[in-house]
């Protein structure tokens, strides 16, 4: 299993927000909001009693004289000017409210329906909680759900490499030394196992990358020979074409892992020989930009469109015009590559092409540079 994991990390984070909002709205709801209903509540009560005593100072003849706190049934409920008047529950759903001149213990009173006062502060207390319960319970379902599917695609990718690369290597062994395009085969499928291997790693305890000085472009050249038959096939006998903008070959010596290196302009030539290669020409360019040595790799293919370029370098994600193709792939080639290039203090990026296609820019710290 994995270790941390920031894109696993996020995907958790996101099925969580619902929750973590919606507890957020139901606690401030009950402490914010619930109390003022509760007051507005009373005071629509003691409202209608008012509405009643108001009626009697204005028609004392609907009323019944009493002597104000007589029964112990009455309650001061406040002021009307020029008397007080005040109510008080008498039992069997019944109510008395009553009217009195200035301090006189003489008054009016008057029998009356209770006016009930609605509970919402039992209500919003018993339902906002269950409804948060539902929320949480339901997000950690989905937790569940996507921490048993994504780990079952890792325990498929896992048997995979596994039951991969017992059989390849002895086909390493059975190969004739002078079958260049048997070898070439071998170690792409190789290369296709450790991918795997490696994708399965990230975020977990993988030793860090190695700081060795290189030629960028060498390891460019060993990449390409790989691929190199198969640009020809598509591209009638040419190799893709190697540029140097505004630097030589010797100048593009870089400081970094040049096993991963290597690994990474593996996953792009190889993306490119499968979705773009087959639609427009491909090319090389090798730049020295400060402190950074960079390869872009410029396809004419169909290219992408700005929402799968966004999304291009993420876990087992893959474009339309990929799945439309019908070919192969589990989308763990460019997320491993920017994960490498990132180990190894470089960048990798993708940007549109002019007229059309993708450029993908891999860049690393030039030799010398500190970086």
């Amino acid at each position: 299993m994995r270790g941390f994991d920031p894109r696993f990390a996020k995907s958790i984070a996101l099925i969580c927000l619902p929750a973590a909002v919606s507890v957020f709205a139901g606690v401030y709801f009950l402490v914010r909001e619930v109390p003022a209903i509760v007051r507005q509540e009373r005071r629509r009560v003691v409202e209608e009693y008012r509405a009643k005593a108001f009626e009697l100072k204005e028609n004392p003849s609907i009323g019944t004289e009493t002597e104000r706190g007589k029964g112990g049934v009455w309650t001061s409920a406040g002021k009307m000017a020029p008397g007080r008047w005040g109510y008080g529950e008498t039992g069997g759903g019944k109510a008395l409210v009553w009217y009195a001149e200035g301090r006189s213990r003489k008054a009016l009173s008057l029998e009356v329906d209770v006016v009930r006062e609605k509970d919402y502060a039992l209500l919003f207390n018993i339902a906002v909680p269950s409804i948060l319960a539902t929320v949480v319970l339901l997000s950690s379902i989905g937790i569940r759900y996507f921490t048993v599917y994504v780990k079952s695609r890792d325990d498929f990718l896992a048997a995979s490499a596994h039951d991969l690369a017992t059989p390849l290597v002895g086909m390493r062994f059975a190969i004739g030394r002078d079958d260049e395009t048997a070898k070439a085969l071998n170690e792409r499928m190789m290369r296709l196992v450790a991918n795997i291997c490696d994708f399965l790693k990230l975020g977990g305890k993988r030793p860090p990358p190695k700081r060795e000085a290189f030629n960028f472009a060498d390891a460019y050249s060993e990449a390409y020979r790989i691929f190199a038959e198969d640009y020809r096939d598509v591209f009638g006998g040419e190799d893709v074409p190697v540029l140097f903008d505004g630097c030589a070959k010797g100048d593009l010596a870089v400081e970094a892992d040049e096993t991963l290196a290597v690994q990474v302009v593996w996953n792009l030539l190889g993306n490119d020989l499968k979705y773009a290669a087959p639609f427009g020409r491909v090319a090389a360019v090798f730049s020295k930009e400060g402190s950074r040595v960079v390869l872009r790799l410029r396809d004419e293919g169909k290219g992408m469109s700005r929402r799968e370029m966004s999304k291009a370098f993420d876990r087992y994600y893959r474009a339309k015009t990929v799945l439309e193709s019908g070919k192969g792939g589990f989308g763990i080639g460019l997320c491993t590559s920017r994960e490498f290039a990132a180990a190894m203090g470089g960048s990798l990026a993708v940007s549109a092409n002019e007229p059309r296609g993708c450029v993908f820019e891999f860049s690393l710290p030039a030799a010398g540079s500190g970086a």
